[in-house]
């Protein structure tokens, strides 16, 4: 069978991308994909339990979220900057649900039913009930949300960062493209969820295990990367195919 035309031609693009996102964004690339190996192997670190639903449920949506940055990581390295974002929201929700469970575990069932009648909590909710250390961070965590609903909805983002500007016309870009500023926002928002979400799945791990040796190294780099990025964005990293909040 045949490959149609316009398909084939923006796989071949898509490709080209990949290889210039690699030698252009080295370091950022190596930053997600070590982040995404250490995610992985931590499920091969956490010893069965029999702690009952919760456990199901949070294991459940870790494993779901290591999906969500496999597609966010392989969106980002083709070019595709803002379809590499709308799936924040989702980790940023499935983090809220595993430290909600940690605190109430006997609500588990309202994310096993699949009628869906007995729904989990809203985001907001969840973030109220769920412990944090200051109030400070809670209120940046709720900005960070408000700052992800506009990627699920249609934003002014979405059309401007289709158009290119030459002389006094404008078109509109059709297909991928590569940009080492877009791509490095896009790390910069899958560092600090792959970060978070990190974080979480240390807490699974037992202390003195040999992942949390490789963990540590890890964690500091994003930490470096992510202060970096905000000292040379002055704390509000913005591409032009769209925002990416600091979360904190």
């Amino acid at each position: 069978m045949d490959i149609p035309e316009y398909w084939n031609r923006l796989e071949r693009e898509a490709s080209q991308i990949v290889q210039l996102t690699l030698s252009k964004c080295e370091r950022e690339f190596c930053l997600i994909t070590q982040a995404f190996d250490q995610y992985c192997s931590a499920f091969e670190s956490i010893p069965p339990s029999s702690n009952g639903a919760a456990q199901i449920v949070r294991l459940a949506l870790l494993s779901q979220n290591l999906n969500t940055f496999h597609v966010m990581i392989n969106c980002a390295s083709r070019g595709c900057y803002i379809q590499t974002l709308l799936p924040l929201r989702h980790v940023y929700e499935a983090w809220l649900s595993f430290w909600y469970l940690a605190k109430y575990p006997d609500e588990a069932q309202r994310w096993l039913d699949p009628t869906w009648k007995t729904r989990p909590p809203k985001a907001e909710t969840m973030l109220n009930k769920i412990d944090h250390p200051s109030r400070h961070i809670k209120s940046k965590l709720k900005d960070f949300y408000e700052e992800l609903n506009r990627f699920a909805h249609i934003d002014p983002a979405a059309v401007l960062s289709r158009l290119r500007h030459e002389d006094q016309t404008t078109s509109i870009g059709v297909g991928v493209r590569f940009d080492a500023d877009d791509f490095r926002a896009c790390t910069y928002g899958l560092s600090l969820w792959m970060g978070n979400s990190l974080d979480a799945i240390s807490s699974l791990v037992p202390d003195g295990h040999q992942w949390h040796a490789k963990y540590q190294p890890v964690m500091e780099h994003i930490l470096q990367f992510i202060d970096e990025y905000n000292a040379a964005h002055s704390g509000s990293p913005v591409s032009s195919d769209g925002d990416d909040p600091d979360a904190g």
